[in-house]
């Protein structure tokens, strides 16, 4: 999950509510019944993150 722009103030927000749920008080996450859709046209394990991460590296030995 993303924080996107205002990263900040949510990363604060939803920190404080994972301590309240790890402490076990009531649940008040905004965002727990939300669907989060799977990476389209993305089915099964992840097999393609070391192709990925040889990419990067690859990037990186440019920089």
């Amino acid at each position: 999950m993303g924080y996107a722009d205002h990263g900040a103030q949510l990363s604060t927000h939803l920190g404080m509510l994972i301590a309240d749920a790890i402490l076990g008080r009531p649940d008040c996450n905004p965002m727990k019944r939300l669907e989060w859709p799977a990476v389209p046209g993305h089915f099964g394990t992840p097999s393609f993150l070391p192709l990925v991460g040889i990419y990067q590296k690859m990037l990186d030995s440019f920089a």
